[in-house]
């Protein structure tokens, strides 16, 4: 999130197996989806991608009421959620539910707790898995001869949490489940009928209109006692119990109380098991919608798992999900609100790409709920239209009323509201937002001020981050999502037939807006927060890169000077792994065309460094929104279309066979498409809404076959194709020659595992170049890629590894420069990231062999070594495996602190090491270059040249 001002608060034998069917049945409740086309192969691909990816603990999660992303395994329905801390002694099932917003702070707050006590096994062995695919968490505790196994679920079209329990060998258990309310308190409780009811409200202060709630308990499966607010049990060996708890809130229903004991006092096994069939339909409906094949298995894994959560924490007809979710374990960071600088639009945004539109069901309700208010707030202003603060909550309510100088909110979260039209083309969606729509743009042609003498409009007192101060003009944001607002606002009035009187004045605001500031940085030309006020600001956002994502106003359809300004914003900003960047940042850089190869090592930081076993990518501030940043990220590689030019892989790196099916482009189509051996092998678009079709030849200055519903139309050729479709076609297009049938086949085969053979450069132009340039690994280094190692001279900011050229090389013109300044720390080292291989690993033979050359530099060749000093010495190539592991520690002898001392001084010294021997079939994800000496005080310079791996 953008800087605040604000303080930091204080803070079974019942069940089936699941995925061996591919029925699409939607129960009601579920995605909604159009009738499936009988030879799709995208559930079947989708199904069967989903099931390899799991979440895996071997100890009790340690991040747990701190009020922020847990580090738990997860549950929830899109609006119950269910985080699980502990072992199984002391395991404790936090509860939370989006509609649990006080009415005292209007932040959101825990609803209650589980506590499951089998105090028998304490010491067990902990093994907890988190099974995306049938969305429930199973624990294995095992002590001695004796092993409990549970497996928790929150059903997904019912309010109902439930736990089977199962214990082996010969002695029977003692175990407990007891109610406690938010934060562990004993509630209010009654017993009747075999249910313990536990009644909770929201927060600690009493309140007109505070949400209350029951968690209606029960023990199916065996005898229990129940008393005060616990329930007594004996676990027998070979015995299945479920523990089952409904829970319902003032806001559901005001019979919430009756509603939940009944719900609970009416369970039997054969209920029990209809819930759970429902609950696997409802999944298996949700991830039969799309799918993508990568050779990145770490990504992959954080995409699928992303979607996991997304389907977990939002529902249409629900409240939408907070900051954090519905993962709700305390006073929660910033009152668990809906942040409207980026946060809360964010975590909807992969919604819409990845097909699962449903799920953004419930982001509109709290900001059209706010509209009085924002109409009063405008008022107030002196303007006309709407104006939102930094922090809303549901029902009209606000926990930040907060401007901090920025106008910018109200336009941001009408981001996600334009983007799900274009996707969707839906006239009744575009009825229901149009109004809040119209009033942001209102208040936009009130405060916007025309420029005679430049013939455009311009946006005075606004500030891109919170708090700045007067002047800031011609925020980079604001310019690119007003374009956005009305250009939305033009699309959705001409194809209601509304608005006509005002569509000009639209019109002409979009095409005279001030143009998106720029500055010079370090020699590049990049885009600047303001054209008067903030200039370029290193606190971790990317707010100046906004107008390319979200704000979708560069494109790889823009001109070349544009296209290349934000790729100098994106290099410029190397924001990869702050706060508040990752959320938008990787999106906006595969807009832009980013390296690709960068883009998917730095997603790969993401998925492993930056990442829970729960699959929530987590940074301080940041909750939910970071579930776009593998998913969007990833989709603007495989697929682009806001230009209303669909493009699949436009940014996708060499040599990395891909597939990706039933991803969603703008305009309503479905797309599915295969590159293999840097070529595409196939694309079919499914046209769910009918109308113009626009692509890009997937196949440059080549002919293609056109079928349509499975008929031969011909051939197409030329750039760029335009067709019209009807609702429901399905078109599908191959290289010429290529039959339907052939076709057919590799849609429905898995993607081909794609492999480096070797790598071979000297640097030179046309040769192999670096990934990355001056760029510390703080990924593969555990986030201390750096310890101690500053700039070598001349006002650099840190140590380096670039390529020069006319300088010193063994052979050719170029090689590898490195250079640092050590500060006699105890641990000083610097790893910098030089290739990655992430989008196709380089396998390691048994014959494969590193071999390099290194130039390390005396006070003889540069003046900026100390005499006397071999630090430059002290480096080495390292090499970083898909398994975690290196080759530093791996016993080569060639950690670069082996090094000092060995190596020759000002002559280029030829290093090889034996990899076959030390890692044959091993895949190698990433190149480094590492200097470790620890205690070394001064500079180290020198160079490496015809680097080999093969």
């Amino acid at each position: 999130m953008a800087f605040s001002l604000r303080h930091r608060r204080p803070v079974s034998t019942l069940l089936v197996s699941a995925l061996v069917a591919l029925g699409l049945t939607a129960v009601q409740g579920g995605p909604s989806a159009a009738t499936p086309n009988l030879d799709d192969p995208t559930p079947a691909q989708a199904l069967r991608t989903v099931a390899r990816f799991q979440g895996e603990w071997n100890s009790p999660p340690t991040t747990l009421t701190g009020g922020e992303t847990v580090d738990a395994p997860l549950m929830g329905n899109g609006d119950v959620g269910v985080a699980v801390g502990g072992s199984i002694d002391d395991q404790t099932f936090y509860i939370g539910k989006n509609d649990f917003f006080s009415t005292a702070t209007n932040g959101i707050e825990p609803l209650g707790r589980i506590v499951l006590s089998v105090p028998g096994l304490a010491g067990s062995g902990y093994h907890v898995v988190q099974n995306i695919a049938q969305a429930q968490v199973e624990g294995t505790y095992t002590l001695g001869n004796q092993t409990l196994s549970s497996r928790s679920w929150v059903s997904a079209t019912d309010n109902l949490f439930v736990t089977t329990l199962r214990l082996s060998g010969s002695q029977s258990q003692d175990a407990s489940i007891t109610l406690q309310d938010g934060l562990g308190n004993t509630p209010s409780t009654a017993v009747k009928n075999g249910v313990l009811d536990a009644d909770v409200q929201a927060g600690t202060i009493a309140a007109p209109g505070n949400p209350q709630a029951r968690v209606a308990a029960t023990v199916r499966g065996g005898s229990a006692s129940l008393s005060g607010s616990r329930i007594g049990l004996t676990l027998k060996p070979g015995v299945t119990y479920t523990v089952a708890a409904a829970i319902q809130s003032s806001h559901d229903t005001s019979r919430y109380r009756s509603v939940a004991h009944s719900a609970a006092s009416s369970l039997s096994a054969g209920s029990l098991a209809k819930l759970y069939a429902a609950h696997e339909s409802w999944w298996r409906e949700y991830w039969s919608r799309s799918f993508v094949q990568i050779p990145d298995q770490a990504v992959e894994k954080s995409w699928y798992g992303s979607l996991y959560l997304l389907g977990s924490v939002s529902r249409a007809g629900k409240y939408a999900p907070g900051l954090w979710g519905n993962w709700i374990t305390g006073n929660m960071n910033w009152y668990g609100d809906y942040h409207a600088n980026y946060n809360y639009e964010a975590a909807f945004y992969p919604a819409l790409s990845t097909n699962h539109v449903a799920q953004m069901g419930s982001y509109d309700d709290p900001v059209l709920d706010w509209m009085p208010r924002g109409k009063a707030k405008a008022a107030a202003s002196g303007y006309k239209g709407v104006l939102y603060p930094v922090g809303i909550s549901p029902n009209g309510t606000s926990a930040a009323d907060d401007l901090y100088n920025q106008k910018s909110d109200a336009v941001n979260f009408a981001s996600d509201m334009v983007m799900k039209y274009e996707y969707t083309r839906s006239a009744s969606y575009a009825r229901k937002v149009l109004p809040y729509l119209e009033q942001v743009g209102l208040f936009w042609q009130d405060y916007l001020t025309w420029d005679e003498a430049t013939g455009t409009y311009n946006i005075h007192n606004d500030s891109p981050q919170e708090g700045q101060p007067y002047p800031q003009t011609n925020s980079v944001l604001s310019l690119g999502l007003v374009h956005l607002l009305f250009q939305g606002l033009v699309a959705m009035s001409k194809d209601l037939g509304v608005n006509r009187s005002l569509v000009p004045t639209w019109q002409h605001i979009d095409s005279h807006l001030a143009p998106l500031p720029t500055m010079s940085r370090n020699g590049q030309t990049v885009f600047r927060q303001t054209s008067e006020g903030s200039g370029w600001v290193g606190d971790g956002n990317d707010i100046a890169v906004q107008a390319v994502y979200p704000g979708l106003q560069v494109g790889l359809n823009s001109s070349a000077d544009l296209l290349q300004t934000a790729r100098n914003t994106v290099d410029q900003l190397n924001n990869w792994h702050s706060d508040n960047s990752p959320a938008t940042l990787y999106a906006a850089a595969a807009i832009a065309g980013y390296n690709p190869s960068t883009l998917m090592d730095e997603l790969h930081g993401e998925a492993t460094a930056y990442s829970y076993p729960n699959m929530s990518v987590h940074h301080y501030g940041g909750g939910v929104e970071n579930l776009n940043v593998t998913t969007s990220g990833l989709d603007e590689m495989l697929l682009q279309s806001f230009q209303k030019d669909i493009k699949v892989f436009p940014n996708w790196p060499t040599d990395s066979n891909a597939k990706f099916g039933g991803l969603l482009a703008y305009g309503n189509f479905l797309v599915s498409s295969s590159i293999r051996d840097n070529a595409v092998e196939y694309l079919r678009i499914t046209s769910q809404s009918g109308g113009k079709l626009t692509f890009t030849n997937p196949w440059p200055g080549k002919t293609m076959e056109y079928y349509a519903d499975g008929v031969h139309k011909g051939t197409l050729s030329g750039t760029t194709i335009k067709l019209n479709t009807s609702v429901g076609e399905t078109i599908d297009l191959a290289p010429a020659g290529t039959g339907l049938t052939t076709v057919r086949h590799e849609l429905a085969q898995p993607a081909k595992s794609a492999t480096t053979a070797s790598l071979t450069t000297g640097f030179e132009t046309g040769q192999p170049q670096p990934t990355w340039t001056d760029t510390v690994d703080n990924v593969d280094t555990h986030g201390d890629g750096n310890y101690g190692i500053t700039g070598l001279c001349c006002g650099l900011s840190g140590p380096q590894a670039a390529v020069r050229t006319g300088e010193q090389a063994r052979t050719g013109d170029a090689s590898l420069m490195y250079s640092g300044y050590a500060n006699g720390g105890s641990y000083d080292h610097a790893y910098m990231q030089v290739y990655g291989f992430n989008g196709a690993p380089l396998t390691v033979r048994g014959d494969t062999t590193l071999s390099y050359w290194i130039f390390a530099q005396s006070n003889a060749t540069t003046q900026w070594v100390s005499a006397g000093s071999d630090d430059s010495t002290c480096v080495a190539v390292d090499l970083i495996f898909t398994d975690g592991s290196n080759l530093r520690d791996s016993g080569s002898g060639l950690h670069p602190a082996d090094q000092c001392g060995h190596l020759t001084l000002d002559t280029w010294n030829h290093v090889t090491v034996n990899l076959g021997a030390l890692k044959a079939g091993q895949t190698i994800s990433k190149i480094l270059l590492g200097y470790d000496h620890p205690g070394a005080t001064g500079g180290y310079r020198g160079y490496v040249d015809d680097l080999s791996i093969g």
